[in-house]
Order: C-alpha cells, then sequence, then structure tokens
C-alpha cells in the first residue's frame, strides 16, 4: 500500500470515530480507534521507521511511558466522567460537548508529552551518531561536545 492510502485510512478512522461518537454518544472503545488511527497517520508520513532505529532500552522506556501516560489519561476521563454525571448532573448535547472537550484535552496532553519524549530520543540518537556527546552540566544545563 503506498503512504496516501493509509493517509486516507486515518481519516476514515478519525471521522467514523467522530461521527459515531456523536450520534451514539461516548464509549470507551473509541480510545482504541486513536491509536490505530496515530499508526496509519505514522506510516504515511514515514515517522514510524524511526521506531526500528531505538534500542531495546529506549523502546522499553517509550512503552512505559505510554502505558503510565494512557492509565493517567484514562483517570483524567473517568474524572471528567464523574464530575459531568455526579457532580453537575449535565444532560443531553451540553454532556456530550463536555465529554468530548475533556477526552480532547487529556489526549492532547497524552500527545504532547509522547511527542516530546520521542522527539528527545530522536535528537540523542542523531547526536550519537553523529559523533557528538551529550553531557549535562552541574547546574543542569545541556551542553554538546564534539567527540570528533
Amino acid at each position: 500500500m503506498n503512504k496516501q492510502t493509509f493517509n486516507i485510512i486515518g481519516w476514515i478512522l478519525l471521522l467514523v470515530m467522530g461521527v459515531s461518537w456523536i450520534v451514539f454518544g461516548y464509549s470507551s472503545w473509541y480510545l482504541l480507534l486513536l491509536p490505530l488511527s496515530y499508526i496509519s497517520f505514522s506510516i504515511s508520513d514515514g515517522s514510524i521507521k524511526k521506531l526500528g532505529k531505538l534500542s531495546i532500552s529506549q523502546a522499553t522506556l517509550i512503552l512505559f511511558a505510554l502505558a503510565v501516560s494512557v492509565g493517567i489519561v484514562f483517570g483524567l476521563i473517568q474524572l471528567a466522567n464523574y464530575v459531568i454525571n455526579e457532580k453537575l448532573h449535565l444532560t443531553g448535547v451540553i454532556k456530550t460537548v463536555s465529554q468530548i472537550i475533556a477526552i480532547i484535552i487529556s489526549l492532547y496532553l497524552l500527545s504532547l508529552r509522547l511527542a516530546a519524549l520521542f522527539i528527545r530520543y530522536t535528537v540523542i540518537q542523531m547526536l550519537i551518531k553523529r559523533k557528538y556527546c551529550y553531557t549535562i552540566l552541574c547546574q543542569n544545563r545541556a551542553h554538546i561536545c564534539n567527540k570528533g
């Protein structure tokens, strides 16, 4: 399959998830469609190939961070659902919109954290590949020195 096909698959998954979410309301299985669409977009833009260049320890750390982040996001979504249903007693469209906003904010925070983690390891790999060393000084400032 070419890259355009994976891009179209990702948009179809997001569209199906969004429409069914609005029509039928929130369900926890939508959290499975979002990573599938993200993987599809990653394949289409070629960024999934970078995962093959990670070491075992880096991949383990990224998977651990993903598991912790998903747990935190799930907890935030459950907390938002409790506040919306039990404390605020929202109903109808306002409830649906509130749930959508809470989930989007939670997932956005997750994606920012995981992207920062992945970018950090990609940059470190690139620096190691170019024979640079990455040293942290005593004053918590980053310093890059040429090993060359």
